[in-house]
């Protein structure tokens, strides 16, 4: 065998190694039966190289978590009628019953007439990102949650204060109706509804905000 093919060979192994991930080629049946394996096999799957490769063979789509096989089938057979590469993100089923996210960029290779051949491409460790972003969406969930609270509270208040503002406009019109005797009573008036309009004003920012927090979150998850 050919010493620069070995090498290649070896340096492409490395690689994949240390980005815990492995290249394939395989036929199109429904079981994706492999003609080729390189790098992180184990590590991904749980089993050696030799399962998916020796007779009889593993089904490599036999370790498709069930909820995801039809989207992966799906992503494969849209992109192979359309002479595409296709990317898709699913679990591998382990054999201590684990999973393992995984994120797969491959292709159809044909000959000249346009026959398939075989598909090939690269299956890359997922687990930690999409660990990641369930807890990104869990904590987005969490602030959407009290935000929702906040606004059921603050709506409240602003009623209150509404309320407020106008028994402040009434008890001026009865200070002013009293002369001279209301004159205090107008000032303390005044002042609860100078109190109450800029209250309302603040609670209604902070409703405004909060609201639009809300959209946001929804937005980025």
């Amino acid at each position: 065998m050919d010493g620069a093919f070995v090498e290649g060979r070896e340096i492409i192994g490395s690689i994949l190694l240390r980005t815990n991930g492995f290249v394939y080629r395989c036929r199109n049946d429904r079981d994706y039966s492999m003609l080729l394996m390189e790098g992180a096999v184990a590590e991904l799957t749980g089993y050696p190289t030799a399962d998916f490769i020796e007779v009889p063979q593993r089904s490599y789509a036999g370790l498709t978590h069930p909820d995801d096989r039809d989207s992966v089938f799906a992503a494969v057979d849209t992109a192979l009628e359309r002479q595409e590469n296709w990317s898709v993100d699913y679990r591998l089923v382990r054999p201590d019953g684990s999973t393992r996210w995984v994120h797969e960029v491959g292709g159809g290779v044909f000959d000249k007439t346009g026959a398939l051949l075989f598909l090939e491409g690269i299956v890359l460790d997922h687990e930690t990102r999409k660990q990641e972003e369930a807890q990104r969406g869990q904590r987005n969930r969490q602030i959407t949650e009290f935000c929702r609270n906040l606004v059921s509270e603050t709506k409240p208040i602003l009623s209150v204060l509404r309320e407020l503002r106008i028994l402040a406009i009434n008890a001026r019109i009865e200070a002013a109706r009293a002369g001279q005797a209301g004159a205090g009573f107008a000032v303390v008036a005044g002042e609860v509804g100078r109190i109450a309009n800029e209250t309302t004003t603040r609670a209604s920012s902070v409703t405004d905000l909060t609201e639009e927090l809300q959209k946001l979150l929804r937005n980025a998850g």
